[in-house]
């Protein structure tokens, strides 16, 4: 009778071909949910009904809090997939739980446009302000959580991964959820001043950190080529 040798699975700590399989099929799914947030951002930007002859633009000007609010969002869930291709070019191999988090990741992604389309319909209301920075700030904190992950104790990550390159890439993914945070605490006081910090948050989040991003990067680059 033939005897079946048991299969041999791969160390789980050992960077391999079918690894790198199971974190491109992540960052596939994930770009596709972050191609579709993206576009369904724009849905809140309704042609206006007029009628034939008259002025166009008193229809058109009230549109301004929808693009205004579309264009703030579009760039921030940019930044954001900007910063998940970045985490995930550190990340070597998945284990479920890696999937899960990412899936949570991607769940306050899909809800991006349902507050971006509150905001633009509710820019002077408080709990439209509320929403909208939870939903930004609860983004940056599941993105935080799969690089805090993957990075203990080197789990998910090659051994040869640089404590401060780990240290630098945790404090640049709190700059958003930070500023989401104070744009909240200042929509008690002054919900304009609240939706000027919102329109100013993608351009703050690269000013603490331009001059270290470069340099990260190319750390990040030589050690997976190196690996």
């Amino acid at each position: 009778m033939q005897r079946y040798r048991p299969l041999k699975l791969p160390a789980f700590d050992r960077f391999t071909p079918r690894d790198a399989e199971s974190t491109s099929r992540i960052e596939s799914l994930s770009d596709n949910i972050f191609a579709v947030a993206m576009t369904l951002l724009v849905l809140d930007i309704k042609v206006p009904l007029h009628s034939t002859g008259t002025n166009l633009w008193p229809f058109i000007a009230p549109l301004w809090h929808h693009v205004r609010t579309f264009a703030v969002s579009f760039f921030i869930v940019g930044l954001y997939w900007v910063l998940h291709h970045h985490v995930f070019l550190s990340i070597r191999r998945s284990n479920r739980t890696l999937l899960w988090i990412n899936l949570l990741f991607m769940l306050f992604v899909v809800i991006t446009p349902f507050s971006t389309g509150l905001l633009g319909a509710f820019d002077d209301s408080r709990t439209a302000i509320v929403v909208y920075g939870l939903n930004v700030m609860v983004l940056g904190l599941s993105l935080q959580a799969i690089w805090l992950y993957a990075t203990h104790g080197r789990r998910l990550v090659s051994p040869r991964l640089e404590t401060r390159v780990i240290r630098s890439e945790a404090w640049r993914l709190m700059i958003m959820p930070s500023i989401c945070a104070i744009a909240i605490a200042t929509s008690f006081f002054s919900t304009t001043t609240s939706i000027g910090i919102y329109i100013l948050a993608p351009f703050l989040h690269f000013l603490p950190v331009g001059r270290v991003t470069a340099k990260q990067d190319d750390a990040l680059r030589t050690e997976r080529t190196q690996a």
